[in-house]
């Protein structure tokens, strides 16, 4: 019986690197797109390449490993995500209505192998402040993310009726 458990062990510790080689690279600090149009307040204040960044890098820590920007290497898989749009109007008392919009792309050794755009709106809020409200709503993408990442089709919407 102790050879087996020494065998597995020693199986174990040869497979791990390969394993960990094969998980995604995923660029971050994620950022803002190109042109964007998200209201200066909201970047500033709420913090929400940060606070999507950090959730993200939790949310797909057993398929991909954060790597720093730019990643000039594609060899393998890359992922790479951006925030395309945070809009935010109301407030506390009258709730907030908001809408975050993401898209990102697979590439494989350099190759485009497939993206994705994510939508989520949102109402409500309450007594909540919009940026924790904003948050949830980057954090609830993360989730959509790595739904999508089992399976990766090009052109997928994701988010709300993805």
């Amino acid at each position: 019986m102790h050879r087996i458990a020494v065998a597995a062990l020693v199986l174990g510790l040869a497979i791990q690197p390969a394993l960990a080689g094969d998980k995604i690279r995923l660029q971050v600090p994620i950022p803002l797109a190109e042109g964007h149009d998200i209201d200066d307040e909201i970047i500033s204040h709420c913090g929400v390449a940060e606070e999507f960044t950090r959730r993200l890098t939790r949310e797909l820590r057993r398929v991909a490993v954060p790597e720093q920007a730019p990643i000039t290497d594609m060899g393998g898989r890359v992922l790479k995500v951006e925030i395309v749009d945070a809009l935010w109007s109301g407030n506390w008392f009258i709730e907030h209505d908001q809408t975050i919009r993401v898209r990102g792309t697979l590439y494989r050794d350099g190759e485009h192998e497939a993206a994705f755009n994510g939508v989520i709106m949102g109402r409500g809020g309450g007594l909540t402040s919009g940026c924790f409200q904003m948050n949830s709503y980057f954090g609830a993408m993360t989730w959509h993310i790595r739904r999508w990442l089992r399976n990766p089709v090009d052109g997928a919407r994701i988010g709300q009726g993805g």
